[in-house]
């Protein structure tokens, strides 16, 4: 029998703090739990993020948040990723891959469990089928990706969607992917602020693969036959001026509003406050808006799209339209406003299940326990000493 007291745990990671996206939010929520329920551990944070531990590399580090800069970080990583384990002397390595993440293309000292956020090929069908030079660029970042997950010892997927893709399109072997599931830091529901009858609310970047067109055209159609309807936006605008175009053409200006970026405390009280949530993204690694609106007691309407339509049963926990459909959209979400009865209802169930489905510290303990596996199984390896 051979017992393990502590371990030093690398987290690779191109997101960390301050956040770039949900990747680095929920990076540094998990290190943190895990650093309170295992005290004995230590927890090192590599990323060219400003408040990681070790930024690896000035090039990094003037490369954070800009284009191509997680493609660079991959590639210095090639060079000084076993002058990093050594220097923090680590015994494992906790690498966050796929769009977005990291890419490790040759085996490192220690062992390696990767998480899968979702893939680049799925960005490639999904998101960019119609722009032949994305898709060629997001189909080569694959090839790399696919290496990645051919030297990690253990995978670990934010949702069933992005597992059964690895397995069908990476050919990557069932019994070496493990699902664990993104957690909601916050349960804290606000009783006080009484929720509105007739309002919709979007969180996320306000772009194409967010599916915000296929939300303003639904709108466009809902302003007929609910007139007090109210969509409010929470996110960056990025799609300039088409955004106020499109408002003032199809004259929405009183029932849509643009709010922008948002801080935490008011984007709380705004989920608290709306009828539902509206999630209609083409492709999502983990819908964590959604389930961070499920814990929150807020009906969910979100896309038929990976990441989303395995976190959300329909009717049951949340409601689902067809991805990009927007009569289909427009149905759905008129359906939860003209029924408070099925809308309550769902709200209430989601609510239960995300509170230990979305538990921080649940899924802090399954890491940690999957890093145990992956150090116990290379450590009896390399000693020759049986279980």
């Amino acid at each position: 029998m051979v017992f393990f007291t502590s371990m030093r745990v690398g987290i690779v990671t191109y997101d960390f703090d301050p956040p770039i996206g949900g990747l680095g939010v929920i990076c540094k929520q998990v290190k943190s739990t895990l650093k309170k329920l295992y005290p004995g551990d230590s927890y090192v944070v590599l990323s060219p993020s400003t408040r990681s531990d070790d930024r690896v590399s000035k090039v990094a580090m003037f490369r954070w948040s800009k284009p191509g800069g997680c493609p660079i970080f991959s590639l210095i990583l090639f060079f000084k990723l076993n002058f990093l384990i050594r220097k923090h002397k680590l015994d494992l390595l906790h690498v966050h891959s796929g769009s977005g993440g990291v890419f490790l293309l040759r085996k490192p000292l220690c062992p390696v469990v990767v998480t899968a956020h979702h893939t680049y090929l799925q960005e490639a069908e999904i998101v960019f089928a119609h722009s032949h030079p994305k898709r060629l660029w997001k189909t080569f970042m694959a090839t790399l990706e696919k290496r990645t997950y051919a030297i990690a010892d253990s995978i670990t997927c934010v949702s069933r969607d992005t597992a059964d893709f690895l397995e069908h399109r990476y050919c990557v072997p069932r019994s070496k992917i493990t699902v664990i599931e993104n957690a909601v830091h916050d349960f804290c529901v606000h009783d006080h602020h009484k929720r509105e009858s007739q309002s919709l609310l979007f969180i996320g970047r306000l772009e194409e693969r967010k599916g915000i067109w296929t939300l303003l055209k639904a709108m466009e159609i809902l302003h007929l036959s609910h007139p007090n309807l109210r969509l409010r936006l929470i996110g960056r605008n990025l799609l300039g001026n088409s955004l106020w175009n499109f408002i003032e053409k199809k004259n929405l200006q009183k029932c849509i509003t643009v709010l922008g970026h948002v801080h935490d405390p008011l984007m709380k009280r705004e989920l608290a406050s709306a009828t539902m949530l509206v999630v209609p993204s083409l492709l999502e690694g983990f819908g964590l808006v959604a389930a961070d609106a499920m814990a929150s007691g807020t009906c969910v309407v979100v896309s038929d799209a990976p990441g989303l339509r395995s976190i959300v049963t329909h009717h049951e926990t949340g409601l689902i339209f067809k991805t990009g459909n927007v009569m289909d959209c427009s149905r759905v979400i008129a359906e939860a406003i003209d029924r408070p009865d099925l809308r309550n209802r769902i709200a209430e169930k989601a609510k239960r299940e995300a509170m230990h489905r979305f538990s921080l510290q649940e899924r802090a303990k399954d890491y940690h326990a999957l890093f145990e596996r992956a150090y116990r199984t290379t450590f009896v390896c390399k000693s020759h000493i049986l279980p």
